[in-house]
């Protein structure tokens, strides 16, 4: 059998208490399996490890990609190995679990992440990714209460790419790393640990097994940063750093400032007054004028009183999303609203766009994809904007978008979106108000974030999904031992 000496160094310790802050894909769910299946042949009659996974699916694939394999090697009597042993262990709440039983009378039971499970159990607890629970603090709390008659917690979790450096998972493994919590046994390994115990090593292994050439350390490094949507998402995934809040600019002032450009042609349209709206914004031959390229897409952050209507309009040229015009209206009728969005689209066959039909929006939208389906779609805001935010900064950090210099309220606008925690601790994203622009709280800015996503069918980059692993789980299983 072939471990890396980190592997090696969580199977061996036995103390009850246990966090392991880790890079993703790192083999540490394969060896605590092992040490799950080695506890259960050593105990046997009445031992039981309990596992609690994020989901029903991990659940399951616990057991029939990991606990299986080392069952067969141990060449032992298991039953339930292919996941089909499901019991109830909370009647009350009708809560399964899948269970292994082994022959000397041990089992593995496991379950999904309702904390609800352990109540009135004991024996070892297992809780794998914890950063991606629901609800970590209920989890810790009803798991650890099952150790009190001398089992072990081993709490093991990669950060969430949602999550921030105020989760449970992450301020515990701050207060370890601080010397606040010596009861824990604490391990960590980021992606450049395991790679300096020989990781890469091990991957070229399997790479060999399917005819695929070696990499060096520094290339396969590269090519997981690369992979990566942003730097962040490689810092949260692999190097375990999670998102910081805080009050933190979503983009950073340098960021912004790499943008900046002397925008060619650029039109900033402003209006406070809905009945002095020019007509020709709502005529097409207007827009064909005033884009000049040959291809342009927008978004449309909709609103009617209170904030700002915010149309974003980008010219999408090779690799570069240059911003082309900013048009934004302060209580406009919807109406107003649909005739400029018509003209703009009326304007060409290449032009696309998308807006938020949260809300009031809903019924604007409905109308415009129907008028234009190929062309124009309504997502929800509310369910998107976690994703509309990161695609948001990526497009500042990989430094593939420009605005103008000439509008500083525009700049403004968007550094007023600022990175904080829910109660949850998740990460999250506030506005603030634009002094150089006081009706607005980042409506600018929002409405930059929707044409990044039309955008995204058009250059590479601005598709980009954040990359967690280089192998398939069932290669990597496969193949780590000799």
């Amino acid at each position: 059998m072939k471990f890396l000496p980190y592997q090696k160094r969580w199977i061996l310790d036995d103390s009850p208490l246990k966090l392991y802050e880790k890079t993703r894909r790192g083999g540490i769910t394969f060896a605590t399996s092992y040490r799950a299946v080695i506890k259960c042949l050593k105990r046997g009659d009445g031992f039981i490890q309990w596992v609690s996974s994020r989901d029903e699916v991990t659940a399951k694939e616990f057991i029939t990609d990991y606990v299986a394999k080392w069952a067969k090697l141990a060449n032992t009597s298991v039953r339930g190995l292919d996941g089909s042993c499901v019991e109830i262990v909370d009647e009350k709440h009708g809560i399964s679990a899948r269970t292994v039983k082994f022959r000397n009378g041990a089992r593995i039971v496991s379950l999904s992440s309702n904390p609800l499970a352990f109540a009135g159990k004991g024996g070892d607890v297992l809780v794998d990714e914890w950063d991606l629970h629901p609800d970590q603090a209920a989890v810790y709390d009803m798991a650890f209460p099952c150790i009190t008659w001398g089992g072990q917690l081993e709490l093991v979790s990669a950060y969430s790419a949602s999550g921030s450096d105020q989760t449970e998972f992450a301020r515990l493994c701050t207060a370890c790393r601080n010397g606040e919590r010596p009861d824990i046994s604490f391990h960590r390994t980021t992606i450049l640990d395991a790679v300096e115990e020989g990781f890469v090593e091990t991957v070229n292994e399997v790479k060999a097994e399917r005819g695929m050439p070696p990499l060096t350390r520094e290339e396969f490094l590269a090519g997981l940063e690369q992979g990566c949507r942003s730097r962040t998402a490689y810092e949260s995934q692999y190097l375990c750093i999670p998102n910081r809040t805080g009050g933190e600019q979503l983009i950073p002032p340098g960021d912004l400032r790499n943008a900046m450009c002397n925008e060619r042609n650029f039109l900033r349209f402003h209006n406070d007054d809905c009945d002095r709206i020019p007509a020709d914004w709502m005529d097409y031959r207007f827009w064909q004028e005033q884009l000049p390229y040959e291809q342009y897409v927008f978004g449309y952050d909709i609103a009617r009183t209170g904030d700002l209507s915010s149309i974003w309009i980008i010219s999408v040229e090779g690799d570069l999303l240059y911003s082309a015009a900013v048009i934004t209206l302060k209580n406009c009728p919807f109406g107003i609203q649909k005739n400029i969005i018509r003209a703009i689209l009326d304007s060409s066959c290449n032009i696309s766009g998308c807006a938020d039909k949260t809300g009031l929006g809903m019924a604007v939208c409905e109308e415009l994809q129907e008028q234009y389906p190929d062309r124009f779609s309504g997502l929800n805001f509310s369910a998107e904007k976690f994703s509309l935010a990161i695609g948001l900064k990526t497009a500042f950090e990989q430094k593939y978008i420009r605005i103008p210099s000439s509008e500083p309220e525009i700049a403004a606008d968007l550094a007023g979106i600022r990175k904080s925690a829910s109660l949850s601790g998740k990460l999250c994203f506030t506005e603030s108000k634009n002094l150089l622009l006081p009706s607005s709280h980042c409506d600018i800015a929002w409405s930059c974030a929707l044409a990044i996503r039309a955008a995204s069918e058009q250059i590479p980059a601005a598709d980009a999904a954040f990359t967690d692993e280089l192998e398939s789980t069932s290669t990597f299983e496969r193949r780590i031992l000799r």
